[in-house]
């Protein structure tokens, strides 16, 4: 069963693909979320090995006052030729929570992406009158939607710019190969904690230089 949990007013719970070929934007996303001054989490955060997946993506979502999710990986799996609904079931229990769980979760702002416009409608009709927001699979235009959506939800003042973030990005991402070296990490296979804990040291260390 899971755990009781708490509120963390800085947790915003990312639903993606943890694919290969989608790892530089799920990377933007992470990114973007650390830089505007708040806590990614995910279901690869590392956890009891003896809890049940649903169990803990349910703990994550109690946790987060912001979900994010991307649906532009729904499609035919290349190996099986089915395809993936983790990503639209995640969505569904966060719509779920706001619809019937009382007023704790129904105020909780929720972004959904996809790749291409209205695709996601087109095969996810009860979806219908959720606003869903196109990337292309553009990095930039992730970043740029993540961070105005986190802006716009919680108000905050001091985020940076969708412009200083990406430049950002792109330097943290160059970087990054000679970061895992240091840290004797395999950077072709970085795990999640380890990218979050390199992008939160490299920020503050880049901050204070810029600070001096």
């Amino acid at each position: 069963m899971a755990t009781s949990t708490s509120l963390d007013q800085d947790s915003v719970f990312i639903n993606c693909s943890f694919s290969d070929d989608y790892k530089k934007n799920f990377h933007s996303i992470i990114f973007t979320v650390i830089s505007c001054g708040f806590r990614p989490r995910t279901a690869m955060e590392a956890g009891d090995a003896g809890d049940f997946r649903l169990d803990k993506i349910i703990k994550l979502i109690t946790e987060s006052p912001y979900s994010i999710h991307d649906l532009s990986a729904v499609k035919l799996d290349k190996k099986n030729k089915l395809p993936r609904f983790n990503m639209p079931f995640e969505l569904g229990l966060v719509i779920g929570c706001k619809k019937v769980a009382g007023r704790k979760f129904s105020s909780r702002p929720l972004l959904v992406m996809e790749r291409t416009a209205y695709t996601t409608q087109k095969c996810l009709s009860d979806i219908a009158g959720q606003d869903s927001l196109a990337h292309g699979g553009s990095v930039a235009r992730i970043i740029t939607i993540v961070r105005t959506w986190l802006l716009q939800q919680s108000g905050r003042l001091g985020i940076p710019g969708n412009v200083s973030i990406q430049k950002t990005f792109n330097s943290f991402y160059e970087a990054l190969p000679t970061l895992c070296e240091a840290a004797e990490l395999d950077g072709s296979d970085i795990s999640y904690p380890d990218f979050v804990v390199l992008a939160q040291q490299w920020l503050v260390e880049r901050n204070a230089e810029s600070a001096a």
